[in-house]
């Protein structure tokens, strides 16, 4: 599915927002816990719906990107469109990509969003 940044966008802060967008649940309460959830098979790879930075417990070296936040949980899809979710910064990160190919470092990529975000917006 293609959809512009913003929409996108909009689409990781309904999560943010556990569901909730204008004022109005749009999504069932408990539905956002759930999709981000670690599904006990996945050894803290993947939610309900989401793919989670979560690892497996105990053991933090299994998350995708050991230096990020553990409640960061993200979509990866075709062409290196990507959406990551950081509640505990409050922040939603969307990238648009022809191709990702293997030059592409998210976690550097992730970093510095982190470090702009706050230098730029936090006190």
């Amino acid at each position: 599915m293609y959809a512009t940044g913003r929409d996108w966008a909009r689409f990781g802060l309904l999560f943010l927002q556990d569901g909730i967008w204008d004022g109005e649940r749009i999504l069932p309460e408990g539905w956002v816990d759930y999709s981000r959830t670690p599904t006990p098979p996945s050894l803290g790879e993947y939610g309900g719906l989401w793919l989670l930075n979560a690892g497996e417990p105990g053991k933090p070296e299994t998350k995708e990107w050991p230096d990020m936040p553990d409640d960061l949980y993200y979509a990866s899809g075709h062409d290196g469109q990507d959406i990551v979710i950081i509640p505990s910064l409050d922040l939603v990160i969307v990238r648009l990509s022809v191709s990702r190919g293997d030059s592409w470092d998210m976690a550097e990529f992730l970093a510095d969003v982190m470090a702009a975000d706050e230098g730029m917006w936090r006190e």
